[in-house]
């Protein structure tokens, strides 16, 4: 797949995501969407994934064909147990 960004000429709140990741812990899958109408559709990492630090290398993995909606939210959390 060609790193194109928008799959749809005139429409700029959709978007190939692969195309606008750079976290090398999200792996997306090609022809994933997401749609954001509300705010800025590159800024999925910061607005969408939420609490993933490096420190802990934890991966985000999204398939191929999926479609992701605005207002989505991703969560990260850490779990201590302490016996």
């Amino acid at each position: 797949m060609p790193q194109k960004i928008y799959p749809r000429s005139k429409d700029r709140e959709t978007i190939y995501l692969k195309s606008v990741i750079s976290n090398p812990n999200i792996i997306v899958g090609d022809y994933t969407v997401y749609n954001d109408f509300v705010g800025e559709t590159r800024g999925f990492e910061k607005n969408n994934v939420l609490y993933q630090y490096p420190i802990n290398q934890d991966k985000l993995i999204i398939g191929k064909f999926c479609s992701i909606a605005c207002g989505s939210l991703i969560l990260f959390f850490f779990l201590v147990l302490i016996l």
